[in-house]
């Protein structure tokens, strides 16, 4: 009995210590496409025998490569419960291969090590990112010991669709605390976003220090009653639009901080373009610095007068280009943002230094008045090493200078013409890329309309290349989401609120090739793991709702994906965990009184109860 004993406790020890733990073909290409997102290029299998977790205690890595190592070991060390260090042969490598493209990744898994390659370090930072996504979703956590955890023997070939894949946060109508947006940018780099579009000012306040102007902040970043900013409320705001009489800041980012950003963003492959948005949407410096035309003006298009920068006052540009010159020393993205969206050109037109200008130059109207001042904009950011780009409507009154990207958010429409042109373009159409957007037409849903409801299918079934000609598809770069704040507050939730999970889905868009790209399975991959993933940081998504039709004189429900649950009631109650599970099909005639949530795997419900719309009824 003691020798069976023995040898049975030697088998077990031979297993814990990292026996063959097979894998079929088909199971070590599911466990990979059944998890990641967004979705790879390329899973070949490696072997048959896979890789026990436990055995990674020491992280190898090329000297560039410190920075994304310590991202590793920090959320490998709590799911091993291993004391991991940057070592030699160690059991995760970590190296550059210059042979891949910029951004590609190659994940190599077999029974001895686990290895990633990248093309440069933000390459190699996306591969840790699929990593992470193959092991327990509370690695995102607290994490857990998994010690018998194993990973596939896998080969992963991975690189990104579009070059550039970035997201727009309007900091200027409600402000972003510091923390708040590094958390933020933690999770653009765990989707593979690799742009952070900053909308540093607007009508609303001032959020960027400018050291050559400190009245921008000091007086600029505060907005409320007996404040140079009055009180901001959008025109068309329902009644649960905060309103605020009280003073709003001061809000703003320091340069210092700005540089703790830009550093933290470029370790996870992310460059933070900065927006300062003229010549509309100016009131803010308009109200310190009195760039404005002196003429009181019509009100623009948001219902404000003398947010526009006096094109005939050549102070104006000696203004702009103190601030782009320090904005450029600051930021070392490639671009910076123009702006030029919603230019009120009646306040040109009513201005006698403007129509001086008009004359001087020969321009006939606002249109052509504003191409003055963007192409002099685009020269001042030029000068400084920099490439600019505006939005759609900068495309109006004349030719832009060599050089100039536009962002097209009107609709796809201005960048396929655009593309033709041969101008390059980031397509950021409103009508699949706005998250202020509603989700739902529920009244209670925070959000803008006039693009419709942009719902998470409706941002997955965009194709940045639809309706592109072969011979200009090169010409666009890319895909933004945006995301403007006239409806985000309390700030922290409703960025979340608004951005998760529809930027799952762009994210995908972004990176993903077509061919591998299926809502079903895109929304498989939500409810199993990734919604899971965002709960273990705290990130206060909307829950997708469940959909539902009319069959047979019954409502029918459809689930978002198999591991949601719906609750309803019928007497026009509140719903909750405790009501009726939706199991079979729910007769009509309690159509007028049902009321239904979607909760997650978790358990958590949907904000908002769902109602059967009234014109839906059956006729």
């Amino acid at each position: 009995m003691k020798l069976l004993s023995f040898i049975s406790a030697l088998i077990m020890q031979a297993v814990l210590n990292g026996c063959c733990i097979k894998f079929t073909s088909e199971d070590a290409k599911q466990f990979v496409n059944s998890r990641v997102l967004p979705k790879v290029k390329s899973v070949e299998t490696n072997g048959e025998c896979g890789f026990k977790l436990s055995k990674i205690k020491s992280v190898s890595c090329d000297s560039s490569l410190i920075a994304q190592a310590e991202i590793a070991i920090d959320k490998l060390s709590a799911i091993t419960g291993n004391d991991i260090e940057i070592a030699k042969n160690g059991k995760l490598e970590l190296s550059i291969n210059k042979q891949l493209a910029t951004e590609q990744y190659k994940l190599t898994i077999d029974n001895k090590k686990v290895n990633i390659q990248g093309g440069s370090p933000a390459g190699v930072f996306y591969g840790i990112q699929t990593l992470l996504q193959l092991l327990p979703t509370d690695v995102y956590g607290e994490g857990t010991v998994a010690s018998d955890y194993a990973l596939p023997p896998v080969i992963v070939d991975d690189s990104p669709r579009f070059d550039y894949r970035g997201m727009m946060i309007d900091v200027s109508r409600h402000f972003i605390q510091f923390d708040d947006l590094l958390q933020y940018v933690e999770l653009l780099g765990q989707h593979k976003v690799n742009t952070l579009h900053l909308h540093l000012c607007d009508d609303q306040g001032w959020r960027l220090e400018i050291k050559a102007y400190p009245e921008l902040t000091k007086i600029g970043s505060i907005r409320g009653t007996n404040e140079v900013i009055k009180p901001f409320r959008h025109s068309k705001a329902p009644e649960w639009q905060k309103h605020d009489p009280d003073p709003y800041g001061p809000f703003f980012y320091t340069q210092e901080q700005i540089k703790q950003l830009i550093k933290f963003a470029s370790v996870r492959g992310i460059t933070i373009v900065p927006e300062i948005d003229v010549p509309g949407h100016s009131l803010a410096i308009n109200r310190v610095l009195h760039t404005g035309c002196r003429v009181k003006g019509s009100k623009g298009v948001h219902g404000y007068r003398g947010n526009v920068l006096c094109a005939g006052n050549e102070e104006v540009f000696n203004i702009l280009e103190t601030i782009f010159a320090e904005v450029a020393a600051l930021f070392p993205s490639d671009y910076i943002h123009i702006g030029g969206d919603e230019v009120n050109h009646k306040q040109w037109l009513s201005c006698s230094e403007c129509k001086k200008l008009m004359k001087r130059e020969k321009l006939k109207g606002g249109h052509e008045i504003q191409n003055y001042v963007v192409k002099r904009v685009c020269e001042i950011v030029a000068k400084h090493g920099k490439r600019p780009v505006g939005w759609n409507e900068i495309l109006s009154g004349g030719k832009l200078p060599e050089g100039t990207t536009i962002m097209s958010w009107i609709g796809p429409k201005p960048g396929i013409e655009a593309a033709k042109k041969g101008i390059e373009v980031i397509m950021a159409p409103g009508q699949y890329c706005y998250f202020d957007m509603k989700e739902a037409r529920h009244h209670l849903e925070p959000g803008h309309w006039w693009a419709g409801i942009v719902n998470l299918e409706k941002v997955y079934s965009f194709d940045p290349l639809e309706s592109i000609p072969d011979e200009n598809k090169s010409f666009i770069k890319g895909i933004s989401g945006a995301l403007w704040t006239e409806y985000v507050t309390p700030e922290k939730e409703q960025l979340h609120y608004k951005s998760f999970p529809r930027l799952c889905a762009l994210a995908e868009v972004a990176w993903s090739q077509p061919e591998h790209r299926e809502y079903s399975d895109f929304m498989s991959r939500m409810g199993k793991y990734h919604l899971l993933r965002l709960e273990e940081q705290d990130v206060n998504y909307r829950i997708p709702r469940a959909t539902y039709k009319f069959e047979n004189d019954s409502i029918v429900f459809t689930k978002p994906y198999p591991e949601a649950k719906i609750y309803y009631s019928i007497d026009g109650s509140k719903p909750s965990k405790s009501s009726q599970l939706y199991e079979q099909p729910i007769p009509m005639k309690y159509r007028d009184d049902l009321k239904f949530i979607t909760l997650s795997p978790s358990g958590k419900a949907c904000k908002y109860e769902g109602v059967i719309k009234k014109d839906k009824k059956k006729k």
